[in-house]
């Protein structure tokens, strides 16, 4: 049973009480942001299908209502839908050939109409009516803004949020530029159930916990659907570079293969475009930070056959941390082919070179969170500088291709290699978990970690639409295979230097390294097969799926000539129940596991099996009619079993008898509510424990223990108000609060004991302003001030070993200058 303390928690109220608040009074918000939907352009992407499940699509993206008879014409497939055009038009669209007629009786109302209906409509002035039984009635959300009403992460097609039986939660684009977003970690700061932890010097590198589990590397971190972060010390994203953050909830290897069981995040990438777009950007900052980017698509012929994107980006910063850079130069072209409305290829491509400081920056906790009369500078370097770096470059080239058979179903593929290549010497003190010297002095260690990988993964499907009397299915077919190398070495330096912690002077001249004491090459692969069914009758939802993979792995130790195999088989699966009420309300529920293989090995030298993970999720997810909003509320259960445990036999050895379990329940608002006042809204109760364990050498064991970094309780809130007043058009204005509560760091394990890091609430804001909205000649220049942490508040969050600490981002304020045209 879950006790849930609210102590201390002003922001989290203040989240809660501003999202009951929109659930419970809409109506002037509705109808503000009804008006003029017939005419707005959207973005479709809407396959050939049956026309009323196509209509269906078109009333989501859109927010119109739509009468509409019940016809044999309803059940013929429609023309597809692509690309950036008015409602109007894409209703046209759909039904050229059809036989059908649509009109508008009012700004947001069409009504479809058979030939004959149609007369008969014309005679009675167009009275709604006199039609056939009305079968299709709007919901409204859209999906501009802050809200995306689709996603494919959860399910692999275009499926509405509303009717994934699992979390999803999205950050847009738009709200990335409001916010002023410069890396991943501060791109999910917002969502609920995410634990980022700050790493001042490690800019860019996507370390979070999901649900109380900590999610890094290749089984959380995916981009345009395909495993990313193969390298562990290479997975930085320039967020300039894409579109929108998906983050999935809960075991997801259903879809996926091997995966943390706390969920995965999903980064798309920019695509060409079939309207032309041209984007310029400059952007100075604390630490001297300065950047240049730049952001080109379109058609590349009058006839729309070819498109392009080209995303660039150049930067020269320093961070908070003295001798720790955060440079990278982002070079991303990207070509679609595009022969008609039925079949596409596209090519993605990109380059990334990055620079950074290359210390781990785990500080003491004396002197840090627990008062010595001083504390150490946020600028100390637990490095030795020109020797302990982290130079990165990495290169990859994808592609994606799909089709859309005449019969509506759509074969999709998508395939992608990636080299990259790690140059990196570390820094750390030398002696944890001892105190200081005298309180003063720390002996700095390096160690020596290069590493170069190589990876090629291929994802194909084929899905589409079933009808078996009364129930409609969409069945996803797909096989997958990825291939993984990976070369590392590593060595410690035999000796140290010594610094004044609070004035440090360097000197590594006198440094040497022992031997190497890691030399080996990684190789895994893995292929897999799925199956999902989405089957919906009348109001009811059903959700299954099921996945078998086969992973094979192999480590070579070139300094012992030996070799370890691994040989895994999993079964995966998901099934979840969901019911659509009419007005907009979706309550669910779901079951889902995953596995995620673990390379060590026990006393006998036998390989461990995978940890296996499974999710029990009951929730309700909630867009209003006529509103471009969502929100969602859900309640979760993960446990995670074969957990490394101390060996209670063979002293130094672990074996698979631990388990964790994740319970905690969350809330988001996500809502571009007019067109002036957007908001983004979450809060988070997490318990993550150990619940099994063997006691180690020292008989400590850790069952009941809190899992560490993980906050009982986050909360955050961000409005956004773009006036449009004539006075002051053109002016925007961002407003947030983000509080995370205190957390647990990595247990002593000689005592087992657990020292309480201090929770935190931060201040962020942005004010931006159009020159274009009070003098046309200056159409398409912007210019934004974004800053975070604007109190400047002293936070920490739990370091890599017991007993310390990471400062948290101090307080960071960027200018940027935009110019589009």
């Amino acid at each position: 049973m879950m006790n849930i303390g609210l102590r201390g928690s002003t922001l989290v109220l203040l989240a809660v009480t501003a999202m009951a608040g929109i659930a419970v009074d809409g109506g002037g918000l509705r109808q503000a942001g009804a008006q003029g939907l017939a005419d707005r352009q959207h973005s479709f992407d809407i396959p050939a299908k049956p026309i009323r499940q196509a209509i269906n699509d078109i009333v989501r993206a859109t927010g119109i209502n739509v009468v509409f008879p019940e016809t044999p014409a309803a059940s013929a497939i429609g023309r597809s839908v692509r690309g950036s055009m008015s409602t109007s038009q894409a209703i046209a669209t759909l039904l050229a050939g059809s036989g059908l007629q649509y009109s508008f009786t009012n700004a947001n109302t069409v009504t479809i109409t058979a030939p004959s209906q149609a007369a008969n409509a014309g005679a009675t002035g167009g009275d709604a009516t006199m039609l056939a039984p009305i079968v299709v009635t709007a919901q409204a959300a859209g999906t501009n803004g802050y809200v995306a009403e689709t996603s494919t992460t959860g399910t692999k097609t275009d499926t509405a949020i509303l009717e994934v039986p699992q979390t999803i939660n999205v950050v847009t684009r738009k709200e990335m530029d409001d916010r002023g977003v410069t890396d991943f970690n501060s791109a999910v700061a917002y969502t609920p159930g995410v634990r980022m932890i700050d790493y001042p010097g490690g800019q860019g590198m996507p370390d979070i916990y999901l649900r109380g589990f900590r999610a890094i590397g290749q089984f959380a971190n995916y981009r345009d659907g395909l495993r990313n972060g193969f390298n562990s010390y290479d997975s930085d994203i320039e967020m300039y570079a894409f579109d929108r953050l998906d983050v999935l909830k809960g075991p997801s290897s259903i879809l996926y293969g091997q995966a943390t069981p706390g969920g995965l995040v999903n980064a798309t990438t920019k695509r060409p475009t079939e309207d032309s777009l041209r984007e310029v950007q400059v952007q100075y900052g604390s630490f001297a930070r300065k950047q240049a980017a730049v952001d080109l698509g379109g058609p590349v012929n009058d006839d729309g056959i070819f498109l392009y994107r080209l995303t660039g980006l150049y930067r020269d910063s320093g961070t908070q941390i003295d001798h720790s850079p955060d440079d990278s130069l982002y070079i991303a072209p990207a070509f679609t082919w595009k022969p008609d409305d039925a079949t596409s290829l596209t090519l993605l491509a990109n380059y990334q070179k990055t620079t950074k400081g290359g210390a781990e920056q785990s500080l003491p906790m004396d002197n840090t969170i627990f008062d010595k009369g001083v504390r150490i500078p946020s600028s100390t370097y637990l490095g030795v500088p020109g020797l302990t770096e982290w130079k990165v470059q990495n290169t990859s080239i994808g592609t994606e291709f799909r089709h859309e058979f005449d019969n509506g179903w759509t074969y999709s593929q998508n395939a992608r290699y990636s080299h990259s290549k790690v140059d990196y010497t570390a820094g750390f003190i030398w002696d944890w978990p001892t105190a200081l010297v005298d309180g003063h002095f720390a002996n700095i260690g390096t160690q020596k970690r290069p590493k170069a990988t190589d990876s090629f993964l291929f994802d194909n499907n084929i899905s589409g639409e079933v009808e078996t009397g009364p129930v409609t299915h969409t069945i996803t077919l797909g096989a997958d295979y990825g291939y993984y190398s990976g070369k590392e070495k590593r060595s410690n330096s035999s000796n140290f230097i010594t610094i004044d912690i609070f004035d440090p002077v360097y000197d590594g001249s006198g440094l040497t390294y022992d031997p190497l004491w890691v030399d080996e090459k990684v190789t895994t692969s893995q292929f897999g097969v799925y199956a999902q069914d989405q089957l919906k009758f009348d109001n009811w939802i059903l959700s299954l799926g099921g996945r078998y993979d086969w992973v094979k792995g192999k480590v070579y130790d070139y300094l012992s000539k030996s070799e370890m195999k691994t040989d895994d088989a999993a079964f995966s699966g998901r099934i979840g129940l969901g019911y659509t009420f009419d007005n907009g309300v979706v309550p669910y529920v779901s079951y889902s596991t995953s596995f995620q293989p673990d390379s060590s090995i026990d006393f006998s030298g036998n390989p461990f099996k995978p940890t296996t993970g499974q999710q029990y999720e009951v929730g309700v997810k909630y867009q209003p009619i006529g509103w471009n909003a969502l929100f969602t509320a859900s309640v979760f259960q993960i446990t995670q079993q074969n957990v490394s445990t101390a060996d209670p036999v063979h002293i130094g050895y672990a074996v698979q008898q631990g388990e964790v379990r994740s319970r905690g329940f969350e809330l988001e608002a996500k809502a571009s509510l007019t067109d002036e006042l957007s908001l983004t809204a979450g809060y988070s109760y997490t318990d993550a424990r150990i619940t099994e364990d063997n006691p180690n050498t020292s008989g400590v064991s850790a069952v009941g223990s809190r899992s560490p970094s993980v906050p009982y309780h986050t909360g955050s809130l961000w409005l956004y108000y773009d006036i449009q007043d004539a006075t002051l058009d053109g002016l925007k204005l961002g407003a947030g609060l983000r509080y995370v509560g205190s957390s647990m760091a990595v247990m002593d394990t000689s005592t087992g004991s657990q020292v309480k890091v201090p929770g935190h609430t931060l201040l962020d804001a942005s004010i931006s302003y159009d020159f274009g909205a009070k003098n046309p000649d200056l159409k398409g220049l912007t210019l934004a001030l974004s800053g975070t942490n604007l109190t400047d508040e002293k936070y920490f969050t739990p370091g890599f070993y017991s007993d310390t600490v990471l400062y948290g981002n101090r307080r960071t304020i960027n200018a940027t200058l935009s110019y589009k045209w």
